[in-house]
């Protein structure tokens, strides 16, 4: 077993109660995060105009999140779930974990409202929730995590300065 899969079985298994469990998995969801982010947009002087600023975010997170399945595919590694679980998910787009999407998308959203529409650094506090989330379903590697959330930091740095064009330009 390698120190990776370790990692991954030792969060899961001496983190987390059952009930914190289940509530990140429920919550660790892209749309349950668009939910809770929407107010927070919606109210924030930073954030405007709200629409071109959310297309924006959609766009960045789907291009991302596209990127990451292209890596996915690529890598072929696959998850921790499968290997400790003896689980098997019939979706062939779930069947890889390296990066971790959730992580990666998470990251991207993340880095763009601190860095390009100045939010406190504490909504990171979503991208370190979602990689717990996706540790303590087993359905990546710890250093899938990590990957997604430089993968995500990256493309986040570049949509970020994709912002700063687009926003001198036009708006």
């Amino acid at each position: 077993m390698n120190w990776d899969l370790k990692i991954s079985i030792w969060i899961r298994e001496n983190l987390p109660t059952v009930s914190i469990r289940k509530y990140l998995g429920k919550v660790n969801r892209g749309e349950v995060f668009f939910i809770l982010i929407i107010p927070f947009l919606w109210f924030s002087e930073t954030f405007v105009p709200f629409g071109w600023a959310l297309a924006f975010l959609c766009i960045a997170a789907f291009l991302n999140d596209r990127f990451v399945l292209l890596l996915k595919k690529s890598i072929s590694r696959g998850r921790p779930l499968i290997s400790v679980a003896g689980k098997v998910d019939a979706n062939p787009d779930m069947k890889y974990s390296f990066p971790s999407a959730h992580s990666a998308n998470s990251m991207v959203v993340v880095w763009i409202l601190v860095f390009a529409f100045s939010f406190s650094p504490w909504v990171f506090i979503f991208t370190i929730l979602s990689g717990v989330g996706r540790l303590l379903s087993l359905h990546h590697y710890f250093s899938d995590v990590v990957g997604g959330w430089v993968v995500g930091a990256i493309f986040g740095s570049l949509a970020v300065l994709g912002w700063i064009y687009i926003a001198s330009q036009y708006l």
